[in-house]
């Protein structure tokens, strides 16, 4: 156990203690300020600002390509540099790859959170954080109740947990395909993949795989919805990072 938490401590620093992550989450600052560029004159506060730029146009940027590249491309990159070895003689394959999902999860999270945060930042130097609600999703009811801190916290999250998702994907799919290049770019490909299959199935709106990933589907109160959006994720990336470990260590064992 004390080497898990060695290499999970180790990881986490790589993660978020590097120009990759800086990087990324100023990627997402500024997809989200250049597409509200535009609209920022029309715009009456920053929470309708940030409505009118973190919407599907960007989306996939800010969920889906930046949070990958702090962290959860490493296992495909230390594959491709002959580089595995220095850490699993440390802490073996097992905690290793444990280690590589749940810090993708906790870096793909962190990278669009600081990402809209500073967005938010930025745009409190021009704009108030809120006037009128005018925005409609599932966290407005905290704006009609006078709580916009609360609905930014919960509508940040929302959008990260999505950025989680595709992270863990990310190393799921390089386990398999051990191509950096292939961990950014199939998650897009898996995510399109679902999209199409879902729209066409007969299920409930909030399992298909647009409603999961743009997120804010109601169900009651504002923490019900943030805690049902927690859950598909976390139901999502469970089966993916077992997945991830198992063919870790397969592909670790037999090399």
């Amino acid at each position: 156990m004390r080497l898990f938490f060695s290499i999970l401590v180790t990881d986490t620093r790589r993660a978020l203690c590097s120009l990759r992550f800086i990087l990324s989450a100023c990627g997402v600052a500024l997809v989200i300020f250049l597409t509200g560029l535009g609209l920022i004159n029309n715009a009456n506060d920053v929470i309708y600002l940030l409505g009118l730029s973190s919407g599907s146009e960007n989306l996939m940027l800010i969920v889906g390509i930046l949070p990958i590249l702090p962290f959860a491309t490493t296992f495909a990159t230390e594959w491709e540099e002959h580089a595995i070895g220095f850490w699993i003689i440390r802490t073996g394959i097992r905690n290793y790859a444990v280690s590589k999902v749940l810090v993708s999860a906790l870096s793909g999270f962190l990278t669009t959170a600081a990402g809209i945060i500073l967005f938010v930042l930025l745009a409190l130097t021009r704009l108030p954080l809120f006037t009128d609600s005018t925005v409609g999703n599932a966290y407005s009811l905290l704006l009609d109740a006078g709580k916009p801190v609360q609905y930014l916290c919960c509508r940040i999250a929302d959008i990260s947990l999505s950025s989680m998702l595709f992270a863990v994907a990310a190393v799921w799919i390089s386990a398999y395909i051990t191509n950096k290049f292939t961990a950014v770019a199939g998650p897009l490909v898996l995510y399109f993949l679902a999209l199409r299959i879902t729209a066409t199935l007969n299920i409930p709106w909030y399992l298909k795989i647009s409603a999961i990933v743009h997120g804010g589907y109601g169900m009651g109160t504002p923490v019900q919805t943030l805690l049902f959006k927690l859950g598909i994720v976390v139901a999502l990336c469970f089966p993916m990072g077992y997945g991830a470990v198992r063919q870790i260590r397969r592909t670790l064992f037999y090399n």
